[in-house]
C-alpha cells in the first residue's frame, strides 16, 4: 500500500534536511551543502571535430560534476575527454549529468536522462558514494542500487566505468574524531561498489589514494572537494581503463556533433 503523497513529500524533505545537518556536523569549516552547487559547465566536443566521435557521459555526485574547480578545462569530465581524444585520435562528445549532492539513489534521474540522449551509446563514467556515506544510507542498499544503474546503462549499450568511493575520512575539513569511522565506512562501500559494479558488467577503478591525506593542494578552497590537481590524480587512476574500453569488442560507432 502506497503512502499518502503529503507523507511521501514530508519524508523526502525530512531526509534532505537531515542530510544537510549531518554534513554540517561532519565538517569543521561551516560548509553548507546546498550553498555550494556551482561548477563549470564542460559539455562539448573535445579533439578532432572531423573524426568519428565517441560519447562520454559523466554521472554521479559533486566529485563527478567537479565542484571545486573554477574553469571547464579543470573539470574531471573535460580532462577525461581530452585524454581520451588524445589516446584515440577521435573527437569526444562530453555530456555531464552529475550533480552535487546526488546519492546513488538520486542518480536514477541522471540515468533516466542518459537513456533519452540522442547520441549513440559510448562510455559512461560514474562516481558516486560520498553522499551515501555522509547521509547514513545503508551501504549494501547503495551498492545494490549502483548495480541496477549499471545494468540499465549496459542494456542500453553503454560501456560503464565506475570510480569507486574515495576515502571521505581523509577530506581535510572533516572533524578529526570522525575520520576513522568515516574511513572505515568509505572502504566498506568501496568494496561493495567494486563487487556490485563488476557483477553488473562495469569496470571498477579505485579512487582512494593515500596522497589525499598528505597533499592539501589536491583539495579546493572549501577543503572538501578535489581541486584541478585532485581531479588530475583521479584521471591518472581512470586513464588506462578509459582507453582500454575503446578497444573492447563491439567498439563505438560515430556520433553526431554536439
Amino acid at each position: 500500500m502506497r503512502r499518502p503523497r503529503k507523507l511521501r513529500r514530508l519524508s523526502s524533505t525530512t531526509r534532505r534536511i537531515a542530510a544537510d545537518l549531518i554534513a554540517r556536523a561532519l565538517v569543521s569549516n561551516g560548509f553548507r551543502p546546498h550553498h555550494h552547487t556551482t561548477f563549470p559547465l564542460a559539455d562539448g566536443t573535445y579533439g578532432n571535430h572531423g573524426s568519428p566521435g565517441l560519447s562520454l557521459l559523466v554521472l554521479g555526485d559533486s566529485i563527478a560534476a567537479s565542484l571545486g574547480t573554477t574553469a571547464a578545462d579543470e573539470t574531471l569530465g573535460a580532462q577525461c575527454a581530452a585524454a581520451l581524444s588524445r589516446a584515440t585520435g577521435r573527437a569526444v562528445h562530453l555530456r555531464v549529468l552529475a550533480r552535487p549532492g546526488a546519492t546513488t539513489g538520486v542518480m536514477k534521474y541522471q540515468v533516466r536522462h542518459a537513456l533519452r540522449l540522442p547520441h549513440p551509446p559510448g562510455i559512461a563514467l560514474i562516481i558516486v558514494g560520498s553522499n551515501d556515506i555522509v547521509a547514513g544510507i545503508p551501504l549494501r542498499l547503495a551498492a545494490k542500487t549502483l548495480a541496477h544503474h549499471v545494468t540499465r546503462l549496459r542494456r542500453a549499450g553503454w560501456h560503464v566505468l565506475v570510480g569507486t568511493c574515495w576515502d571521505v575520512g581523509r577530506v581535510p575539513a572533516v572533524r578529526h574524531w570522525l575520520r576513522t569511522p568515516l574511513s572505515r565506512r568509505s572502504r566498506r562501500l568501496e568494496r561493495l561498489q567494486t563487487t556490485a559494479a563488476r557483477q553488473a558488467g562495469a569496470v571498477a577503478i579505485p579512487l582512494r589514494d593515500p596522497r589525499h591525506g598528505t597533499r592539501p593542494e589536491l583539495f579546493a578552497v572549501d577543503h572538501i572537494h578535489p581541486s584541478a590537481r585532485g581531479h588530475a590524480l583521479h584521471l591518472q587512476a581512470l586513464a588506462g581503463a578509459l582507453t582500454d574500453i575503446t578497444g573492447m569488442p563491439g567498439g563505438f560507432g560515430p556520433t553526431p556533433p554536439a
